[in-house]
């Protein structure tokens, strides 16, 4: 049955430190005597990128599923094989994946009540992030469908690290102010692949964004700004987005001289 809540919490510190980086794509290749400088260093590990993919979606659940006040979260690999439409094999290695990177931990119990995870740094004071819970479910019972959108592809594998960095970089006002170059920093995910991976998260209307004005005066305007659907957010109207400005009088302020000429040429003849 869906979540009656629309919106459930994330620890954000671990997304801030770089944590997304760990979630890799790539792997060395083996160095060959021969052949000491192979270039490039990395090649495509699809395994290990898939590996990825699947534990961050599993994470995204995992925070959804937790109770609010404790971060525990109790489930059923059945449940999890439903909710992120991954096989059980799967789900096993993906816990094992978030595990390892210290994003949870798995408490013992009886196979027959499910198993109890903790949601590491749940409560820390660092703060958390929003997940649009009742939006990801897409009116569905049971099934996160919109999550399950991010099929094991390079490109959905960047897409879902860059979804959770917005995640984590929204304002009180919701929206997310964050350039390609602080993407691609806390996300290891290449800058020329960023356009491509906010397109494919507009396609899925997971967000919506608006483009930087480069040739504006205002540093804010020249980054792009990200607002994440399902939590009825609004974008702001432009003149509220921009600092307050000079007005066209105080920059063109009168001298005393034009200011006393101005008042001479207006008094009355004789006086």
């Amino acid at each position: 049955m869906v979540a009656k809540s629309e919106w459930a919490k994330m620890p954000i510190q671990w997304i801030h430190k770089q944590g997304l980086v760990a979630f890799r794509g790539r792997s060395a290749k083996p160095v060959i005597k021969s052949f000491p400088l192979a270039w490039p260093p990395e090649a495509d590990d699809v395994t290990l990128r898939n590996e990825s993919l699947a534990a961050l979606k599993l994470y995204l659940v995992l925070c959804c599923r937790a109770d609010f006040s404790t971060g525990m979260a109790k489930v059923t690999y059945t449940e999890l094989c439903k909710l992120v439409v991954m096989s059980r094999a799967i789900v096993a290695r993906s816990l094992q994946r978030l595990e390892t990177a210290g994003l949870i931990k798995r408490e013992t119990r009886a196979l027959k009540s499910g198993s109890l995870i903790r949601i590491e740094n749940w409560n820390d004071d660092y703060g958390w992030g929003k997940i649009p819970k009742l939006w990801l479910y897409d009116g569905n019972h049971g099934r996160m469908l919109l999550l399950s959108e991010f099929n094991f592809t390079q490109l959905s594998f960047h897409a879902i690290k860059i979804y959770i960095a917005i995640l984590a970089s929204r304002d009180r006002r919701g929206i997310a102010t964050i350039s390609y170059d602080r993407l691609t920093e806390i996300t290891g995910v290449p800058r020329h692949h960023i356009a491509d991976a906010v397109t494919r998260l507009y396609d899925m209307r997971l967000i919506s964004f608006r483009p930087g004005e480069f040739r504006s005066e205002y540093e804010f305007d020249r980054t792009n700004r990200y607002l994440v659907r399902g939590f009825g957010t609004r974008w702001p109207a432009p003149e509220d987005e921009k600092p307050a400005a000079r007005s066209a009088a105080a920059r063109q302020r009168p001298s005393q001289g034009d200011v006393a000429t101005a008042l001479a040429f207006v008094k009355p003849a004789g006086n």
